[in-house]
């Protein structure tokens, strides 16, 4: 009985070491949308993209191929 009790007692507090651990790595922030990205990164909106933007874009993805 008392194997059984250790390994009760160690697998409560690895579970609970891994609860602390993922609380800190605060994951829901990484489920923020990326449209929020600010004025830091302008021609990330497709929609707001220039046309000629887009031509370039379509040529190097062609080049690619």
């Amino acid at each position: 009985m008392s194997k059984v009790l250790k390994a009760l007692l160690l697998s409560a507090a690895a579970t609970g070491v891994a609860a602390v651990v993922l609380h800190q790595l605060d994951l829901e922030a990484a489920r923020e949308p990326l449209n929020d990205a600010g004025p830091e990164f302008p021609g990330m909106n497709p929609d707001d993209m220039q046309e000629e933007d887009v031509a370039m874009l379509l040529n190097e993805l062609a080049s690619q191929l």
